[in-house]
């Protein structure tokens, strides 16, 4: 079984991910099998499932896609208790999609994928372009990444005046959100996801030095306070003038929230 690059796995996943190898291998419409999710990252716990994507034919994912059978979650093949493969079906033509306007998210599925079936040349130069981060643009989005702060913290503000637990846990959660898409920016690095969003945060080499407390005193203990001084240190962290900002929050939120079906673009939160 191919591995690359290679990856120090526990027994019983690589025992499982050899009978996933075995079942793709003998499936003549499967033109590469990669191994993601936190197997491929090196976040997996012992009981961690395995993630995988299989590149099939234009054929077989038309087949699948029809079908609705772009996933696959089963136990065949596990030899471990609580595990399970979930995988997911695509195509060259995705790929290539992919590389050449995905968002952030989408590019982050296929960070750190181990080649397990190689038949196709195409399919490793797609990975190394899909996950390239895409400079272009960057300093627009993380000014919108910063007015997002900006507007969240007028709707906490909204939501204590109210009393509206949710638009407090809403507004919250997107102060989080956006103060992570603003680090992992600065730094040149893929969003992914919300699942990994915090710990990859944490391993962002540019970020505040207090930044992990001030969110976990975010998701605890909210203030008003507190929320202001946040978004304060996080604008000053962009680069941002806090008052210059604040004065044309309300545009940027009305064409990034309030507008984007009218334009047909991507959410501002999956960017």
């Amino acid at each position: 079984m191919l591995l690359d690059p290679p990856l120090h796995l526990r027994p019983h996943h690589l025992e499982s991910l050899r009978n996933l190898h075995a079942t793709y291998d003998a499936d003549p419409t499967v033109l590469a099998l990669l191994l993601g999710g936190s197997l491929a990252h090196g976040f997996a716990a012992a009981d961690a499932d395995i993630d995988f994507i299989a590149v099939v034919t234009p054929d077989e994912y038309g087949r699948r896609a029809a079908g609705g059978l772009l996933t696959r979650a089963s136990r065949d093949g596990i030899t471990y208790e609580g595990g399970y493969t979930d995988g997911k079906f695509v195509d060259v033509d995705h790929l290539e999609h992919v590389a050449r306007s995905g968002s952030e998210p989408a590019r982050f599925a296929f960070q750190d994928a181990r080649v397990l079936i190689e038949r196709n040349p195409a399919v490793r130069p797609l990975l190394v372009d899909i996950v390239r981060y895409p400079v272009a643009g960057v300093d627009d989005r993380m000014e919108r990444f910063a007015a997002q702060l900006l507007a969240w913290r007028w709707y906490f503000s909204q939501a204590i005046e109210k009393q509206s637990r949710y638009l407090e846990l809403l507004s919250l959660q997107k102060l989080v959100l956006f103060s992570c898409r603003l680090v992992l920016a600065a730094n040149r690095m893929l969003y992914p996801y919300h699942k990994w969003m915090l710990r990859l945060t944490e391993l962002a080499p540019k970020r505040p030095a207090t930044l992990t407390a001030d969110l976990e005193r975010l998701m605890r203990a909210p203030t008003t306070g507190l929320v202001d001084d946040h978004v304060r240190a996080l604008l000053e962290f962009g680069g941002f003038d806090h008052d210059a900002l604040n004065a044309r929050w309300g545009g940027f939120f009305l064409r990034d929230n309030e507008q984007t079906w009218m334009a047909g673009c991507t959410a501002v939160d999956d960017l």
